[in-house]
This record gives C-alpha cells, sequence and structure tokens, in this order.
C-alpha cells in the first residue's frame, strides 16, 4: 500500500499537481489517525476485557468465602441454640432444687461453654487491593462493606464475649467445685446438694444465657446479609464475563 501511495506521490509531484498531492496527503494522514484509534480502541477492549476477566475472578472468591461463611455460620447458630437449651435445662432443675443426677452430668458439661467460628475474607481483601470503588454495583460494593466491616465484627465481638465468660467464670469455678469436666461431654460438681444452692453459678448461667442470644442474634444477620448478597453478586460476576 505504501509503496501505491509512493508511486501516487511522485506522478503528482512530477505532474505538477501540488493541490491533488495535498488532498492524497491529507487522507493518508486521516487514515493512520484512523489506524490508530482503531488500534488504541483494540487496545482499551483487550484491557477491559482483562479487567473484567480479574474482578470476576475476586469476586468468585468472594462467593467462595461467602458460602464457607453461610454454612459455618449456620453450624454454628444451630450449636448456640442447643446450647440454650440446655443450659435452660440446668437452670429449671436448680431452681426447682430437682436434680437427675444421671442425665445432667452430660448438660452440665455443655452449659457456659463458647463456639469459636472462623470467617474468611480473603476474597474481600482482594477486592480492597483491587479498589472497592472499581466495583461498579453501588449496592453490592455497599453491603459487602456492610458485612465485612459490621456484621463479622459484631459476631466476633460476641464470640469473644462468650470466650470471656468461660475462661474467667466458668473454667475457674469448674476447677474449684467440679471433680471432673469434659468438654461438651459431661460436667461432675464435687457436691450436687452445694450446687443447688449455689446461687452464684445459677446466675452465671443466666448472664450466659443472654450472651449466647446475643451472639445468636448476630450470628443471624450475618446470614441475612449473605442471603442479600449472594444473588446481587451473582448477577454481577455474570455482568463482567
Amino acid at each position: 500500500m505504501f509503496k501505491f501511495y509512493r508511486r501516487i506521490h511522485h506522478d503528482l509531484m512530477e505532474k505538477n499537481k501540488t493541490g491533488k498531492y495535498f488532498k492524497y496527503a491529507i487522507g493518508e494522514i486521516v487514515l493512520v489517525v484512523i489506524g490508530i484509534l482503531i488500534a488504541l480502541q483494540i487496545n482499551n477492549w483487550n484491557e477491559q476485557r482483562k479487567f473484567n476477566r480479574e474482578i470476576a475472578d475476586v469476586l468468585i472468591e468472594v462467593r467462595s468465602n461467602l458460602i464457607s461463611d453461610s454454612l459455618n455460620i449456620h453450624q454454628t447458630y444451630i450449636e448456640r441454640l442447643e446450647d440454650i437449651n440446655i443450659q435452660s435445662t440446668v437452670i429449671n432443675a436448680l431452681e426447682k432444687g430437682s436434680i437427675p443426677y444421671d442425665s445432667l452430668e452430660y448438660d452440665l458439661g455443655r452449659v457456659l461453654i463458647y463456639r469459636r467460628i472462623v470467617l474468611i475474607d480473603n476474597g474481600y481483601q482482594l477486592m480492597k487491593k483491587f479498589g472497592l470503588e472499581r466495583l461498579k454495583n453501588k449496592e453490592l460494593r455497599n453491603k459487602l462493606v456492610n458485612y465485612y466491616t459490621t456484621s463479622i465484627k459484631e459476631i466476633n465481638d460476641d464470640t469473644a464475649d462468650d470466650e470471656h465468660e468461660f475462661f474467667t467464670v466458668y473454667l475457674p469455678y469448674i476447677r474449684n467445685h467440679f471433680l471432673d469436666w469434659e468438654w461438651n461431654e459431661r460436667g461432675i460438681p464435687a457436691d450436687y446438694e452445694n450446687l443447688k444452692s449455689d446461687q452464684y453459678f445459677l446466675t452465671s448461667l443466666k448472664l450466659n444465657i443472654t450472651n449466647i442470644k446475643d451472639t445468636s442474634k448476630a450470628l443471624e444477620r450475618g446470614a441475612n446479609n449473605i442471603r442479600q448478597i449472594l444473588p446481587i453478586l451473582d448477577k454481577t460476576i455474570v455482568s463482567y464475563n
């Protein structure tokens, strides 16, 4: 093509057709500019496709983390409800002064315990490094920020309170008033009769139920946030593919 244009240039200059030469020159410039613009556009498309792929990969990681969190939250929530029921049984037995020794040993191994929960934020941390502001779905962005900065904090804080209660209240009590105790299995008091009239132990159980209920509510809110996020997240991932 360039040889063709050079031949035209040569012919026009030899024939002293300067006007036509400039028209061809302008035409060449326009073609070159158009070519450059097309190349830039193709490059922009490729860069956008690469960006979209990276965003989609990060969001897929976020989705995987949320699914894992949802399962862990559900399991912990079920266990916490069981703990409340067991502690209520023990409280009821202590208040009535009628303790079924054989069956209560298992229940005493389940009172005032805490439940660790591991929530994963790897995908969210990647998204933050990538730039949350680059996530075009504002609703999704706001819900993710709310879940990872508010819901997870509430769950972790309430779980930490349960753990603190266990180590500072119940564990010292076990060492002083139980013959044997095994996590989640059994608890054998040194003196059942003293246990009946121990107001400190009874009050600790009641306060702990309140703590567990707060933790359960935080777990519920976290699970609800995940349920709201996932449909929006799925649509967003599709939009980037």
